[in-house]
């Protein structure tokens, strides 16, 4: 096998390219974090420029960098170098992938992780101990479905609490309105009286800037810390328990995919593998 040493200087410049790509093609800043940390990371040891890397040379990196990653993170790997070389064809630097299909992992496929009505209960016993913020925060994600990003760019004007909506901007810039609950709306109306004017957004930190992708996770989690909850929490296992909710009432996958935001069914399709005598045992738990 061909080493791989260090980074051809060449090569940045087409990792800007592909930078400019993605930015263009209006990927999420969390899919541009993730692919570029792997790329610059690729990158970074290889030593021959973009046209001459070998499958030899790919492969070689993910032996001696992937050495005991899950093979999820394999997958992922191996899918954002796919999605970069295929980039590489479409705009003539080499005339094939280097990227082998029968490299990727075969995966069982996940079952969405949400928390029961005992564990949601638990945490919104917590967060009614922590600041409004927190309570607020906690009660807009769960009965809305949204992603943290989507939560955290809200504004003032975004909200309307008469018709308890929301208006969040999607993946791909995409805008689409979503629910919440009386709830919610109760809190997030004494809450937004208590937010000085020139807060850049509604979550908050105590400078009055934006709350960070970061910052919320390490609020959520430390809420699910001190609820005593035996698996991780954040932002994502309350959007799992929305729309898993909603399932074992009854609604329909269409209209599940909609309230989340999802460009395409199929993906909203994961939430179908739930077993069915889960989906009977959430719906007793929350209807009774």
């Amino acid at each position: 096998m061909a080493h791989i040493q260090q980074n051809h200087p060449d090569n940045q410049g087409i990792l800007e390219e592909y930078r400019l790509h993605l930015k263009l093609a209006n990927r999420s800043d969390n899919t541009l974090e993730t692919y570029l940390r792997v790329l610059e990371r690729f990158i970074a040891r290889t030593s021959v420029p973009i046209p001459d890397v070998t499958s030899n040379h790919v492969l070689e990196w993910l032996q001696e960098n992937g050495r005991y990653k899950k093979e999820t993170t394999l997958a992922t790997w191996i899918s954002i170098l796919s999605a970069f070389f295929t980039y590489c064809v479409s705009e003539g630097y080499i005339s094939q992938s280097p990227i082998r299909r029968r490299w990727r992992p075969r995966l069982p496929e996940p079952i969405p992780k949400y928390l029961d009505k005992e564990e949601v209960a638990r945490v919104r016993m917590q967060s009614e101990i922590e600041n409004l913020r927190n309570q607020v925060l906690f009660e807009f994600l769960v009965s809305s479905g949204c992603r943290i990003t989507e939560t955290l760019m809200l504004d003032m004007e975004d909200i309307d609490l008469k018709t308890r909506t929301a208006r969040v901007k999607g993946k791909g810039n995409k805008i689409r309105t979503v629910h919440f609950s009386n709830r919610c709306a109760i809190l997030m109306e004494t809450y937004l009286e208590n937010i000085p004017e020139e807060s850049e957004g509604i979550f908050i930190n105590q400078h009055g800037k934006r709350l960070t992708r970061g910052g919320a996770h390490m609020i959520l989690s430390g809420m699910g810390k001190s609820a005593e909850l035996e698996v991780p929490f954040g932002p994502h296992r309350l959007r799992h328990t929305f729309a898993t909710t909603l399932l074992s009432k009854g609604a329909e996958l269409s209209f599940i995919s909609e309230e989340l935001g999802h460009s395409h069914l199929q993906t909203t399709r994961v939430y179908a593998r739930l077993p069915k005598e889960e989906l009977v045992s959430m719906y007793r738990k929350y209807m009774g």
